[in-house]
């Protein structure tokens, strides 16, 4: 822009963020910008340029809001702890899974010692065989009835019936439901307080009482599918001879103290019984049943079937099945 009033020559322009202004006779003007055209606008111009150069490099240097790119195999710390939790089932034996879960009640280590076979194995079902196996891999005292952790297991809603594999044995198999499995994934280690430990002496103290030969015994072993549901039978003399004819007839035993009738009717028939149901059998039916002392407890008797009470089980049996 230039004008010109009464000899005052008035000048102004701009070359991007420099600009140039001056005002006065035309001869002063003139060499002005001839000045600043030859000396002053290139000296500014590669001052701008340096500046800008300056200030602007660390902005492609390192942004504040770029994210910081993984290598490859790293992980974030959500994943790594992702990893962190998943287990190596390939490279863990069941006693090592199971002790990050110590103590365990002998419910929650056939459930636990069931979903370690399948995650590992790719078993989704498994029995009461396979309960016996879980308890001698993980070097574990195995219970007086195992059988008796899953009827829980079951009412609990943690398992639940599964159909015989095929070419499986004959027998009961049982399945973890989804309850089950969130359990598992949801479970919190308890303490092991001594009070514990205590009751822990404590049950093993009653099981010493019961035979050997039964500790153990299981429905499967005494093939109870072959014989009518001693639970279904409604008296509890019916009851009890049918349980020791089954475990007689079944080549398991013969001998049985009140104790040994309580834990075979509970743990393997699923019937309630208690001493006086067991007593009052006895003495209303002395002559179905022969006693004798019993060798590991003097003060306690045990008895066995006579003729009599073989064939009055026979005789339910043969009820049964017309």
């Amino acid at each position: 822009m230039l004008e010109e009033v009464c000899d005052v020559l008035k000048l102004k322009y701009k070359v991007g963020e420099i600009e140039f202004e001056a005002e006065g006779p035309a001869e002063v003007v003139e060499q002005q910008r001839v000045n600043f055209m030859n000396a002053v606008l290139p000296a500014a111009v590669e001052a701008m340029v340096r500046t800008q150069t300056v200030v602007e490099q660390p902005a492609y240097i390192e942004p504040t809001t770029q994210p910081t790119l993984l290598e490859a195999g790293m992980l974030d710390n959500s994943q790594a702890i992702l990893q962190k939790t998943e287990t190596d089932f390939s490279r863990t034996s069941l006693a090592s899974f199971l002790k990050q879960f110590d103590p365990l009640s002998e419910q929650d280590f056939t459930l636990f010692s069931a979903f370690f076979d399948e995650q590992k194995n790719g078993k989704k079902s498994f029995s009461i065989d396979d309960v016996k196996k879980y308890y001698a891999e993980a070097r574990r005292t195995i219970p007086t009835n195992p059988s008796m952790s899953l009827n829980r297991l079951a009412e609990k809603g943690h398992i639940m019936d599964a159909p015989r594999p095929e070419n499986a044995k004959t027998g009961k198999y049982y399945m973890l439901t989804n309850d089950g499995i969130a359990y598992i994934e949801s479970y919190t280690p308890k303490e092991n307080s001594g009070g514990k430990k205590k009751s822990r002496v404590k049950a093993k103290k009653s099981v010493s009482t019961i035979s050997k030969a039964y500790v153990s015994i299981t429905a499967d072993d005494l093939n109870t599918r072959n014989y009518p549901a001693v639970k279904s039978l409604s008296g509890a003399k019916e009851q009890i001879i049918m349980a020791m004819y089954i475990v007689t007839n079944e080549g398991k035993g013969e001998w049985f103290t009140v104790e040994d009738i309580i834990h075979l009717l509970i743990n393997v028939f699923e019937v309630s019984a208690d001493k006086d149901k067991v007593n009052g059998v006895f003495k209303r039916n002395k002559g179905m049943f022969a006693s004798e002392q019993d060798p590991a407890n003097k003060k306690a008797l045990r008895k066995k079937l006579l003729s009599g009470a073989k064939d009055f089980a026979i005789s339910i049996i043969q009820d049964s099945t017309q």
